[in-house]
């Protein structure tokens, strides 16, 4: 019985797009993404995610 699982050559990349082109092409398309200060500490994480 032969397996019917594709395997990834080795050496092989996945896409990965820039958030940037991303958000860009979403305006085109009247999309909006929330702005968020990006460098959060480690104590505002805990503060927000609290349960």
């Amino acid at each position: 019985m032969q397996s019917t699982a594709i395997k990834k050559r080795q050496g092989t990349r996945t896409f990965v797009p820039k958030m940037s082109n991303f958000e860009t092409s979403s305006r085109y398309e009247g999309l909006y993404f929330k702005k968020e200060k990006l460098g959060k500490s480690i104590d505002d994480l805990k503060a927000k995610y609290a349960r």
